[in-house]
């Protein structure tokens, strides 16, 4: 038998996890060709969380890495 659902479970289900969740899209430069491409990443940031310095780490580690790429 299937248990009941209240409302009340319900509203505290979506409580639980506060994280925003952000996509970032951002340039590099293929090692290939030269060329720009772009990349996209989806990042979540925490209330306690510094959302530019986080965002800003996330973009120069990107970067790092697919122009690192042969």
């Amino acid at each position: 038998m299937a248990k009941k659902q209240t409302f009340g479970d319900k509203v505290n289900k979506s409580q639980g996890e506060s994280a925003k969740a952000v996509k970032i899209v951002f340039t590099f430069t293929s090692p290939k060709n030269g060329q720009m491409k772009f990349a996209e990443k989806i990042v979540k940031i925490f209330p306690g969380d510094n959302e530019d310095q986080k965002i800003n780490t996330e973009i120069k580690n990107g970067r790092a890495l697919l122009e690192a790429r042969v």
